[in-house]
């Protein structure tokens, strides 16, 4: 397995160095390091220039997170993209893990966005008491089912996830309009249009640094509120009508449904994933049909 990682830099003087021994210390060596710097105002261009003998360093003015990725994708030699945070660490094993997961999957991998979980540390590095990773398996659920858990909220991580190069032929490039929640448009358009699946891996294999100047944390919530709000309404009317539908009608059962219900289908989810996939999809194919078979007109409705 080829795989490329991405770097975007902006005024990352502080943890540059560690974020780029950690993508070159991986177990399994990647193809190439890309570091874009986007018009650092900081030392963080002179940082990089330092590890040019190693690592792939463009500069570029500044113009956001999504046109230094795009940069990056449109110079990989990787075939998959590895998307580090420039204030974020990759542990070890992280391309080692999808170099595993890629293989044991087999064909279809590359229509898959896989993802795992990750520590959340400060500045120095240590993980931050009661900030857990978002990264939720849903593995145990349908595709259509998965979608629908996406489109609630996003529960995987720029840092902690990878994809195969196709993904940018079928869904063009990160929005560079954005400069928040590029990564979350780009996998609504992904999976709800172009049909691609996301695939959690049980492996902690990032760590996701929460500090100060962090964009998400100098932004307000008004502004990712409403950045969530056009996001979703955006990918949602980019699909057929019938589509469309089923999706916004999935979608308000599961806002309408009970903290506690939550919880519940969250556990069973859970259990479910942990059996094995011809004894999940003979279970699934039976709660459907029983399901189906009392509803008025055999109507499924969205998937629950």
């Amino acid at each position: 397995m080829k795989a490329t990682i991405a770097i975007p830099v902006y005024n990352a003087e502080r943890f540059l160095d560690d974020c780029l021994r950690s993508a070159l210390d991986q177990t399994e060596r990647p193809a190439e390091i890309i570091a874009v710097d986007d018009g650092s105002t900081d030392s963080s261009g002179e940082i990089l220039d330092g590890y040019a003998d190693r690592v792939r360093v463009v500069h570029k003015p500044n113009g956001g997170a999504a046109t230094a990725l795009n940069r990056a994708a449109s110079i990989m030699e990787g075939d998959w993209f590895k998307w580090l945070s420039a204030d974020d660490l990759l542990k070890p094993h992280f391309l080692e893990a999808l170099a595993e997961e890629v293989a044991r999957l087999g064909p279809g991998t590359d229509r898959r966005v896989i993802y795992t979980d990750y520590d959340v540390v400060d500045e120095a590095g240590r993980p931050i008491p009661g900030m857990e990773s978002n990264s939720i398996d849903y593995n145990g659920l349908t595709p259509f089912r998965r979608n629908v858990m996406l489109l609630y909220h996003c529960y995987c991580h720029g840092t902690a996830s990878a994809f195969h190069r196709s993904a940018f032929e079928a869904c063009g490039h990160w929005n560079e309009s954005m400069r928040l929640c590029e990564d979350y448009d780009f996998w609504l358009r992904l999976c709800l249009v172009h049909g691609y699946d996301m695939r959690y891996v049980a492996s902690n294999a990032a760590s996701v640094r929460w500090h100060s100047s962090r964009i998400s944390s100098t932004t307000s919530d008004f502004a990712y509120v409403e950045m969530d709000r056009k996001i979703k309404s955006g990918v949602v009317s980019m699909l057929p009508r019938a589509s469309r539908a089923r999706y916004i009608s999935a979608l308000a059962e599961q806002r309408a449904e009970p903290r506690r219900a939550r919880m519940r289908r969250r556990l069973r989810d859970a259990a479910l994933g942990m059996l094995p996939e011809a004894i999940y999809d003979g279970l699934s194919q039976s709660y459907w049909r029983a399901r189906q078979a009392v509803r008025p007109g055999g109507a499924s409705g969205g998937d629950a």
